[in-house]
């Protein structure tokens, strides 16, 4: 019974290192970061004010964003 536990656990913690290596979810957390700057208003600070620049940078983070999160990476063949 203890080891049946055990097996059920292990996949999952496997899936998470697989996540964590793989370059789509750190390209998906880049993006959210990009998204979330933008938010607070630090490309403002820097000097960078454009309306078009909000609307790319909010573009481009979101498709990252959604390209993160439904990539599988336990399926080295597909998407």
């Amino acid at each position: 019974m203890d080891e049946m536990k055990k097996e059920a656990a292990t996949p999952e913690k496997v899936a998470v290192k697989d996540r964590l290596k793989s370059w789509a979810v750190w390209t998906s957390v880049f993006g959210a970061l990009a998204v979330i700057l933008n938010a607070f208003g630090v490309f403002e600070k820097i000097g960078i004010d454009s309306t078009n620049f909000d609307t790319v940078i909010n573009s481009i983070g979101s498709v990252l964003i959604a390209f993160g999160i439904l990539n599988n990476p336990t399926d080295k063949k597909a998407f």
